[in-house]
């Protein structure tokens, strides 16, 4: 008798546990999903070394957003000029991966190397990012 109230007793509290362990869980906020996807393929530029230089590099967006999406660019060789877009209004490319943003940069003389960079685009919920790299070498192209 002993053992089946116990056994009963502890069905109670683990059943209970239970309940407000999954009621908790119901009450949270899902986590922002991206109805969007900026392509992450790195786009990749090699150029004379020592040289200045003039291009432009584009942000491949596949699906939806209801709000602007706002770019920024990191780790341009200092003394690069930035011509960033203003925001991209809300938008629909469907499944297709579309040249979305598109910007140019006047690269000053660089030394020989890698210059490692990245476009960053959010909706203000959900930020993504694409590589980018800069190869200052003997010759131009890749």
């Amino acid at each position: 008798m002993l053992a089946v109230a116990v056994g009963l007793a502890m069905s109670v509290v683990f059943s209970a546990s239970a309940a407000s362990a999954s009621a908790a869980v119901q009450t949270e906020a899902p986590a922002a999903e991206a109805t969007w996807d900026l392509s992450n393929y790195e786009q990749r530029i090699c150029i004379w070394a020592n040289g200045s230089y003039s291009t432009y590099f584009v942000g491949f967006i596949a699906g939806s957003w209801d709000a602007p999406l706002l770019t920024e660019v990191h780790g341009m060789p200092e003394g690069t000029e930035l011509y960033l877009p203003p925001p991209i209004p809300p938008g629909d490319n469907g499944d297709q991966y579309i040249g979305t943003i598109w910007f140019g940069v006047d690269l000053p003389p660089l030394d020989y190397g890698e210059y490692p960079a990245e476009l960053v685009v959010t909706d203000g919920t959900v930020t993504q990012t694409m590589p980018i790299m800069i190869k200052a070498q003997d010759d131009w192209g890749c």
